[in-house]
């Protein structure tokens, strides 16, 4: 007889899973497919000052030394300044025929130049641009912020630059929300609707003990997490290496080790179904767990002095950045979520045991 739980678990439920695992493995590959876009979009918004090349600006003293090559048709040179590069508010500080001019600059004040000339037919030609502040990259300026410092689960070497940061902060930091709550929510109602449909009667009428129609449905349920993982991080790693990115496996192990910390939530939840009896009590209960663990660990890496409540959560010992940044797994992280996730398995079946089941 074992076996037959399991494979109703498939039978029953095989389309909602070949639909969210093609959604999820979209989702994945897809967002690889958009890291070229979004970094070339990045660095268009880096563009220097037009003609920088052609002007140079140093601040000494309170003074700006500004200065320009020269051009042989030049009569005369124009400066004007504003404060933002678009000089829609602009003015002009300076006429001079030399290639050099000085300016009074309070401390900490942004201001952008532009140099034109004048030619011998009055034409007002552009020569180029410069300003006090220095070129920035919006990348790091983006990763720069307490918002997505939390995101990178405490590395700083974390950059959007590389495809291994842009990953964890858009795909990697949100994977929990995207699969473990769908994950949850197929727990919890893979044992109520037995409850709510009056089917657990039934079902025990057959000589099925509690102890394997728990287990058969955990088993299902993290086979189909295993498929899971292991096609998302296979159609990532291929699409990583789709556009042009080197290597590709540390996208495939960092979501295989993804399984451990999945099958917590999956046993969790079946735990909160078979103690409420209820789709609603229990999914309740089980989002809330999973939020709340989440909140937890994005605080902890904002907040200095909730550091210590890291460890309680599970999303801690999925440490996808080692894997990443560094190629280093660690097996006693991995071991101790299947360890919890057993434990919980083994309450679930111990309370399912003495419970009462509804006519």
């Amino acid at each position: 007889m074992w076996g037959r739980t399991l494979l109703m678990e498939f039978r029953k439920s095989w389309r909602g899973f070949a639909i969210f695992i093609l959604v999820v493995v979209i989702i994945s590959a897809g967002m690889a497919q958009l890291f070229p876009v979004i970094s070339e979009a990045f660095e268009e918004e880096m563009e220097e000052l037009e003609g920088m090349e052609y002007v140079h600006l140093e601040v000494e003293d309170e003074i700006i030394h500004l200065s320009w090559v020269e051009v042989e048709d030049a009569v005369e040179y124009v400066v004007i300044e504003d404060r933002h590069p678009y000089m829609m508010m602009s003015r002009e500080v300076n006429r001079t025929d030399m290639n050099r001019t000085t300016i009074p600059h309070p401390e900490d004040e942004v201001r952008y130049f532009a140099v034109k000339y004048l030619t011998n037919d009055s034409a007002e030609m552009p020569l180029g641009m410069a300003s006090t502040v220095e070129p920035t990259d919006p990348m790091e300026e983006l990763m720069d912020t307490a918002f997505y410092r939390m995101f990178t689960a405490g590395r700083a070497d974390v950059t959007f630059e590389e495809m291994e940061g842009f990953m964890s902060v858009e795909l990697y930091s949100w994977w929990i929300l995207l699969v473990g709550v769908y994950l949850s929510y197929l727990s919890v109602k893979s044992i109520t609707e037995d409850y709510e449909e009056r089917r657990m009667d039934v079902i025990f009428s057959t000589p099925i003990p509690r102890k394997q129609y728990i287990l058969e449905k955990f088993s299902a349920l993290a086979l189909f997490t295993l498929i899971l993982v292991s096609l998302s991080g296979s159609m990532l790693m291929l699409s990583v290496r789709a556009v042009g990115e080197p290597g590709g496996w540390e996208f495939l192990v960092s979501l295989l080790i993804s399984w451990p910390m999945l099958m917590v939530i999956i046993a969790f939840s079946m735990l909160f179904a078979v103690v409420t009896q209820s789709s609603r009590k229990a999914v309740g209960g089980s989002f809330a767990v999973i939020l709340i663990q989440y909140a937890l660990f994005m605080a902890g890496h904002m907040v200095e002095s909730l550091e210590p409540v890291l460890p309680f959560t599970i999303s801690y010992y999925w440490d996808y950045n080692s894997v990443l940044l560094d190629g280093v797994v660690y097996p006693l992280h991995l071991l101790l979520l299947v360890a919890v996730a057993g434990v919980s398995v083994f309450l679930t079946v111990f309370l399912f045991q003495d419970s009462d089941i509804p006519a």
